[in-house]
């Protein structure tokens, strides 16, 4: 399985088996098996002591799983979300290296004890704030964990911490989020988020707001968005996939410029196109991304084979 591939990255209610139980039959790539903020403070200990059981359930379908956690409360969280199975936590409202190192240091701990590689659970700082988004590049090189994309700057917490409303007609968003995503870059990760979608409704369930937000990160080479509702899932996977026709026009990019190349030359035109070693570059990652998807989806395909054989 390739956990990079995060088209949809659904929030999901362990203490609730209406969701928790039907996850793994809704076809999202990711689940976030969330312990804050859609968890009540009466309810922390019980979700807690249900993440083990909920990452085997989740996972069912072949989708990766995220746990998020809360920052006040990260010595109580963090045992009960380390477990194998587990691709990545999440840490909320990070605003500091200290914080981050010390959140890796009790994972690196839990790793060693309970039979995971050290290191290769992925530490995700949630930016939720501006002292967040100013410090950011500190925070992701405070601690030598590994991760693969990065994003945020924007959301609920945000606005708080801004003053704003949240749901708006125009980017409130555009500076935090952008200094996120160039620090991402800096450290040779995949980007996410940073293009701006209007939602004044503030509507999470209807499909067609998600078809929208897909056609335009896709547009801007974006390959991952989040989820609060099932209704998210289907118009996300398909639409930061690559379709048909930009696998077929790679090949054609790729094969040009192999001429090109071969005749001596560096720059060339195809289909009234120019083509060069920019375009090249371009047209290889995404026949990697793909292939990516392709086998993810494929994966996704045998894991709902064998639970629906496991369930019959």
């Amino acid at each position: 399985m390739n956990n990079r591939v995060a088209r949809c990255v659904m929030f999901v209610t362990p203490t609730n088996p209406r969701f928790i139980d039907k996850a793994w039959t809704r076809g999202g790539d990711v689940y976030i098996l969330d312990i804050e903020d859609s968890i009540a403070p009466a309810e922390k200990q019980r979700c807690r002591t249900l993440i083990r059981e909920s990452i085997a359930k989740a996972n069912k379908g072949g989708a990766s799983i995220y746990v998020r956690i809360n920052k006040p409360f990260v010595d109580a969280d963090l045992p009960y979300a380390v477990w194998p199975g587990v691709d990545r936590i999440m840490l909320p409202k990070t605003e500091s290296a200290a914080e981050y190192r010390r959140v890796h240091d009790i994972i690196l701990k839990l790793e060693k004890e309970r039979g995971i590689v050290p290191g290769t659970i992925e530490l995700y700082p949630m930016i939720e704030s501006t002292l967040g988004a100013v410090n950011i590049y500190e925070i992701l090189t405070s601690a030598p964990r590994k991760l693969r994309s990065m994003g945020g700057g924007g959301g609920y917490d945000m606005a708080v911490n801004l003053g704003i409303e949240m749901f708006a007609s125009f980017d409130q968003y555009a500076f935090p989020q952008a200094n996120v995503a160039l620090a991402a870059m800096a450290l040779d990760m995949e980007p996410t988020g940073c293009v701006f979608v209007p939602n004044p409704s503030g509507r999470v369930d209807q499909a067609d707001q998600a078809t929208q937000q897909a056609s335009a990160l896709h547009a801007a080479g974006v390959h991952h968005a989040g989820a609060l509702h099932p209704n998210f899932i289907e118009p996300l996977v398909k639409g930061l996939s690559a379709t048909a026709d930009e696998i077929a026009w790679a090949h054609k990019v790729i094969a040009a410029f192999d001429s090109l190349t071969d005749e001596g030359e560096s720059v060339g035109m195809l289909d009234g196109k120019v083509v060069d070693k920019f375009e090249n570059d371009l047209a290889k990652r995404t026949l990697m991304w793909a292939a990516d998807c392709a086998a993810k989806d494929a994966y996704k395909v045998r894991a709902m084979e064998r639970a629906q054989e496991a369930n019959s």
